[in-house]
This record gives structure tokens, sequence and C-alpha cells, in this order.
């Protein structure tokens, strides 16, 4: 078994964009399943029987080497390629005679490297081309449920994903569908003179979001929890190399981004007006255990969406910062809603969420503390989506929002999303720039086609820029 194989069979990653198109424009990788569904029974003892050789170049002289096997594990050692067990086998070269046979190969993904070692060459062969053959399955399921080519994801790929690659196919759709619904959003507010954006605009993005499984926020996992489904948009500091830049995702869905900014910006009192901030957490349906924030300027905004019961907010507003979080008492935190309400509260300071049921995202809108060194082109670039990245002026201003404790330490008001409501336009310089919306390509209902026409008009809009 060579290293590269080795490596395979310690990593099944999940199918990306860019792997994706490297074999649609190579040779095929995956074979009929009538061939997955006869090769994935063997073992590395079942019987088999080669025909005459038929090959050319240097398959001949390889084929000549492996056709002398008489089970599945010596084809194996003698050069057969995991791949050439089921091209031999769907082109009728290779058949099995007897011994033993299984239901499917073992499972190799979710196990340690030291059972890995201890499986045979065969196992570890056969298990890690049945955990990739369903892989592919599901990934190109996803796409034809969702109304989408391949070609359409490629097309996309060279316009939108100049970091390609990064994204599942499973968060690649998501995402691009809650973009080309968050234009439509854009483009029904231009429409109705400058409305705001409603609570369920908001939620029918964030029900199309693709979440990646986040495994970096373990100060808010609950117990037991491997990942949460936590994205930032906006900026972020880099733990790795101590850089402060805006998220390929911000760049990638701008108008998605557009949505959130417009959104709270429509909510903020007048005494808030100045309220400024660098990054927008997003949360998927998971309470966070009790936490302060690890990278948070302090003075943050939070609203919950979605249809649920309980998953309020803990908050301890007199926390010092200091003590250890197992010291703070039950008796001085105080449980706010934020499903009806926007709270602003000091996320350095202790809190929770409450057990819920249903559906829940959250945002959070707050400032990392490396907020004035977010570079020039990055914050511009967050402006134009509606990020107004703090001034020493107004970070001043926010710092000064909140009291050291008690009622001092945190405000919450109505989010006032009434059936009907309207805005009175943006108050602040920072306008949603919808027109880029326009154009989309509708139905006789009015609604757009499908979500893949949909994103297609994105990925055409972002050409023409």
């Amino acid at each position: 078994l060579g290293p590269s194989l080795l490596a395979q069979a310690f990593s099944v990653p999940p199918l990306t964009i860019d792997s994706v198109f490297l074999r649609i424009q190579g040779m095929p990788v995956t074979y009929n399943d009538e061939a997955y569904g006869e090769v994935m029974t063997w073992t590395e003892n079942t019987r088999i029987k080669y025909a005459p050789n038929r090959k050319s170049g240097k398959s001949f002289h390889r084929y000549a080497r492996y056709m002398k096997a008489r089970t599945v594990g010596e084809a194996l050692r003698l050069g057969s390629y995991p791949l050439d067990l089921l091209f031999d086998n769907e082109k009728g070269l290779l058949w099995a005679t007897g011994g033993p046979k299984r239901d499917r190969p073992p499972e190799v993904t979710k196990i340690g490297k030291e059972q890995l070692k201890a499986m045979s060459q065969t196992d570890r062969v056969l298990g890690t081309l049945y955990a990739k053959w369903k892989m592919w399955k599901a990934n190109f399921k996803l796409l034809e449920e969702h109304g989408f080519t391949r070609n359409d994801l490629k097309q996309m790929n060279d316009v939108q994903d100049p970091e390609g690659g990064k994204d599942s196919i499973a968060v690649a759709i998501g995402r691009r569908e809650a973009q080309a619904r968050a234009k439509e959003i854009l483009e029904a507010v231009e429409r109705d003179g400058g409305r705001r954006v409603m609570d369920d605009e908001v939620l029918s993005c964030l029900r199309l979001w693709g979440f990646k499984e986040n495994v970096n926020r373990a100060n808010v996992m609950p117990e037991g929890a491997a990942f949460v489904h936590s994205d930032t948009v906006g900026v972020i500091k880099m733990s790795t190399c101590e850089r402060t830049l805006l998220t390929v995702g911000t760049k990638r869905y701008p108008e998605f981004t557009m949505v959130l900014t417009h959104w709270l910006r429509e909510r903020l009192p007048k005494h808030l007006q100045q309220f400024a901030y660098t990054s927008i957490n997003i949360n998927k349906n998971y309470a966070g255990r009790l936490h302060r924030d690890g990278n948070n300027s302090g003075p943050s905004l939070i609203k919950a969406f979605g249809d649920f019961s309980s998953g309020e907010l803990n908050y301890w507003p007199s926390d010092d910062k200091k003590a250890p979080l197992e010291d703070l008492r039950p008796k001085d935190k105080v449980t706010l809603d934020i499903k009806e309400n926007v709270l602003l509260f000091d996320g350095n300071r202790g809190h929770c969420v409450n057990k819920f049921q249903g559906e829940r995202y959250s945002l959070v809108f707050f400032s990392i503390r490396s907020w004035n060194k977010v570079p020039k082109g990055d914050a511009a670039e967050a402006a134009r989506c509606g990020i107004p990245i703090p001034t020493k002026t107004s970070m001043a201003f926010i710092q000064g929002l909140l009291g050291p404790a008690g009622k001092a330490g945190y405000q919450s008001w109505p989010a006032g999303d009434g059936k009907g409501a309207r805005s009175r336009g943006p108050r602040t310089p920072h306008r949603v720039h919808a027109s880029a919306a326009r154009g989309v390509k509708r139905g006789p209902a009015g609604d757009v086609a499908s979500p893949a026409a949909r994103v297609r008009k994105v990925a055409a809009d972002q050409r023409k820029r």
C-alpha cells in the first residue's frame, strides 16, 4: 500500500468544489453501482479470477503482473490499484469465484489510527473506496435535488470562489441559495421605497445558509458536542498568523451580509445610531454554555430568530470579568428574551443560553479587539456591505454605553417587527446597494424559477462586476 493510499485510508475529507471539477475534467473516478455492489462485498481472502490480458501500454504490463492473483489481497500486493478492482470488474475482466464475502467493507472514517493499522491492506483500501462512493452519491443527489448541474457549480466557483475548494458541496449550495435569496430581499426593499428588512426575511436567508462544522469554539460548545454551527461574516483575526482581515464568506456573499446589516440599522434606537461593529457571528441550533467571549471589544448586540420556545439568554451584568466562571452565582444573572427583543450587552461578561425546543438562530454584532488594524481595502469592502468599522470616536462612544454592574450593564428594546412595518430610510451613510439585485429572472407568479436559476443570476452579476 503506497504512501498516498495510506493517507487516503486515514482521512476521507468532505467533497469540495475544486475536487469535483478536478474529477469532472479528467478521468471519472466512479464506476457503476453494480461494480461497487460486487467489489465492496469482497474480503482479503475472497477468491478471484482474471480474464486474459486485453490491455495496452503500461496497463498491459501491470495487468500481466497482478492477473496471476487468486485472492483480492494477493492482487493488491502484486500491483493492482484499488480502482483497478472496480474497473476490471465493470469491464468483465475480474470476478469472484468463491471464498468469504460480507455485506460491506469496515468503517474507516470514524476510527483511530491504531485501529486502522490493525486492519488488513484490503480492508483499508475497500473501506476507503466505500466511504468515498457513499460521499459522492450523497453529494450528487444533493446537486440534483437543488436543481444544480456540476457545470453550474464550476461557473460559480470560477466567479465567486477565488479561494475555492474550502466549502463542501452542501455548504456551497446553501450559501449560494442564501445569497440569491438575499438579492431578492434587497430588490424588494428598494422597490418598496427603502422599507426595513423584516425578521422573516432574515430567517429565510439563515435557513438557507450553509454552515460549516466549527470545531474552534470550545468555550461555547454544549457538553459532549464535537462542533457547533457557528460562522462569522465581517472581520476576523486569524489565530494562525495574527492577521486581521475580512472573511472570505463576506466577499463571496456580499448581499447576504447586506441583509443582516440593513436589518440591524433599522432597529437601532436614536441614542445608538453611532453603534459600530466589525463582525457578525451567526449561530444555529445550539445552546451556548456559560462563557465569556475571547476576542470581543465588549459591547455587542444580539437577536434570536426562528420557531422555538425557551432559548433565553442568561447574562451576568455585574460580572467583574476576573472571577472563575464557576463562581458566578445563579441569583446574579438576568434572563432575557432575545426572540422578541434586541439586547445590548457586554460579551466579555458571563452569559449562556437556556435549552430550547425548535429551530433557533442568533446574530451577534460585535467588534474584535483588533478593530483598529483592519486593512483599508477590507474596511472599504466591509462598508459596502453595510458593516460600519469603528473609528476611535465611535469606539469610545461604544465603550461608554454600559455601566459596570446591574441594570446599567445592559439595554433591551423590542425589535418592533410588526406586519406592515416600514423603515424610515437609511439612517447612516452605509446604504445597502440593492441595485445589484435588479433584473432577476422571475416565473409567472413573480418567484425566481428555481434555486439554481437564482444562483446562476448571482454568478452572472458577479462576472459583470
